[in-house]
């Protein structure tokens, strides 16, 4: 018997703080021109006890507490901001959730691409456990850019998805189409360096969609362009997600220019990535939740198109059809609203903020500052039973909850 598997809830959590693009523009020198090309709005901050555990706590815990504890039989946490070589950042949001014993866990890492590993791992382990949930987590934080191109557009924030038979966000189709290459595009080769090839990047995104979409065309079941309502795409970039949407426009036989295509089929999916910057493993699913919380047309059995790369590298192009009320399913959590109410604040504390966060990340003793930002812990934390990073003593990190 064949078993529906798919998205059954769906949130981002883009922490607490955030900076505008245009502040970072002013001070770097950077066109303003080219924050409206790359369709650039801000990008979010962590305060200094805020770290990736505590951003993956945050996004699964209003799941978590709706679908019981009990329900999750597997926890994947994906990441390229894992905070050591051996213990995964699973073992602590496993703990803090309050997971069962019985739920295996572990953390994967593959750059932008771990995501989606996740999920469809996660959706081939309900197939085989269709009495039970898996819960994906995304979470990640950009390093240290001052004065790159990108600087911008980088961000930090989670995402967490409940995996099940029955979902009520998104069915996902057997046909899924895959791609990978071994190249050095962009890499962390320590807790506090990022390594970036921004043109290999570019490039080896658009082959791989290329080749990922073909495959993916050839499998039983596939869409043709025109039949996908929606599409959403790991988004570093607009112009990026631009070119990629191009290759798979040209099989289209409407009489619509792919430009016109884009701004309904892809542009709404922009809405929260614009907001919080390029979160890495959970790019992807921030797009999904702008596209159904944006698009006006999202509706039930609208099929979604979705395209994930990750450096190093690899790629997937799926499918899926949105499900009863899973607009409704996503508003629950007000998603909107939580990157509305953040912080501003200025590139001077921006800039101190990215230094607090390497110290944290990487010293043997650590303890993180509440006062960092006058008033801020206890406007944003103070009640409101978030999980926070209390301290770090001989590389053994604690927390706590506000």
């Amino acid at each position: 018997m064949q078993v529906d598997i798919g998205i059954d809830d769906l949130n981002v959590y883009g922490s607490t703080l955030v900076i505008d693009a245009a502040d970072i523009a002013a001070v770097r020198g950077t066109p303003m021109k080219r924050l409206t090309q790359w369709r650039l709005d801000s990008r979010s901050l962590v305060p200094p006890y805020e770290d990736p555990v505590t951003l993956a706590v945050n996004a699964a815990r209003p799941l978590v507490d709706e679908h019981g504890a009990s329900d999750f039989g597997l926890l994947l946490v994906a990441s390229e901001s894992g905070l050591d070589y051996s213990k995964p950042l699973s073992s602590y949001v496993h703990e803090f959730l309050g997971l069962p014993g019985r739920c295996v866990h572990s953390e994967i890492k593959h750059a932008c691409f771990g995501g989606t590993a996740a999920l469809l791992l996660a959706a081939d382990w309900v197939r085989a456990n269709p009495h039970a949930k898996a819960l994906v987590v995304t979470t990640d934080l950009s390093r240290r850019l001052f004065g790159h191109a990108a600087e911008s557009a980088e961000g930090m924030g989670a995402t967490a998805l409940a995996v099940s038979a029955e979902p009520r966000v998104l069915g996902l189709d057997a046909a899924r189409g895959f791609a990978s290459k071994e190249i050095y595009d962009v890499a962390r080769p320590t807790h506090i360096h990022t390594v970036v090839d921004s043109e290999l990047s570019l490039s080896a995104y658009l082959d791989l969609a290329e080749i990922a979409w073909s495959d993916y065309r050839r499998q039983d079941g596939a869409a043709a362009y025109d039949d996908l309502d929606h599409l959403a795409f790991h988004t570093p970039l607009a112009p990026l997600v631009q070119q990629a949407h191009l290759l798979f426009a040209e099989e289209s036989s409407a009489d619509v220019p792919p430009a016109e295509q884009f701004e309904r089929k892809v542009a709404p999916s922009l809405r929260y990535c614009q907001k919080i910057g390029n979160t890495f493993s959970g790019c992807l699913f921030v797009a999904l939740a702008g596209l159904i919380d944006d698009a006006p047309d999202a509706d039930t059995g609208r099929r979604i198109g979705l395209y994930s790369y990750g450096s190093g590298s690899s790629a997937a192009f799926f499918s899926g059809v949105l499900r009863p009320g899973a607009r409704a399913r996503l508003a629950r959590h007000d998603i909107s609203s939580a990157l509305t109410a953040r912080r501003r604040v200025d590139v001077r504390t921006y800039e101190r903020l990215v230094e607090d966060l390497e110290q944290s990340l990487t010293a043997e003793d650590f303890e993180p500052d509440t006062g960092a930002i006058v008033n801020h812990f206890e406007e944003s934390y103070a009640g409101r039973n978030a999980l926070v990073l209390s301290g770090v003593k001989g590389y053994q990190r604690s927390y706590q909850w506000s």
